[in-house]
């Protein structure tokens, strides 16, 4: 009879498992692609993996390329697919969810609209008027 203690620690592979994902609507205008084949529509992400949509059959255990577009990330990262399973064939075509382990961390950085009190601030600091955008008659009060 074997003890609980007799089990292995877990993996590292089970450890990205605790990183919190972030939707990727987070990064809002986000492009991906896979390298050397198609389109790879980021679901969300961490900084040791991504989880997408792709209609490439993607071999477990696979090495892949990503490009990653964003406002503020321009990158190509590398990982391994650590799952891929098809999850629908519409008209023929299948789509498949792929989740790929990172070989190394991304720094994302969340696209953010910029702070609007810091740059009229510094506008101020520097005693130069402000322009205001005319919008037309004020309504009624």
């Amino acid at each position: 009879m074997s003890e609980s203690n007799d089990c292995p620690p877990p993996a590292a592979v089970d450890e990205r498992r605790a990183e919190l994902r972030v939707p990727a609507s987070t990064l809002r205008d986000v492009r991906s692609r896979l390298i050397g084949g198609s389109d790879f529509a980021l679901l969300n992400y961490t900084s040791h993996s991504l989880y997408g949509q792709s209609r490439s059959r993607l071999i477990v255990g696979a090495r892949i390329s990503v490009r990653l577009a964003t406002a503020t990330l321009n990158a190509i990262v590398t990982g391994r697919v650590v799952r891929s399973s098809l999850t629908a064939v519409t008209d023929g075509v299948p789509s498949y969810e792929v989740a790929v382990a990172l070989e190394h961390a991304v720094d994302w950085i969340p696209e953010a609209p910029p702070d609007a009190t810091s740059s009229v601030d510094a506008v101020d600091a520097l005693d130069v008027p402000v322009p205001v955008p005319v919008r037309g008659p004020a309504p009624p009060e």
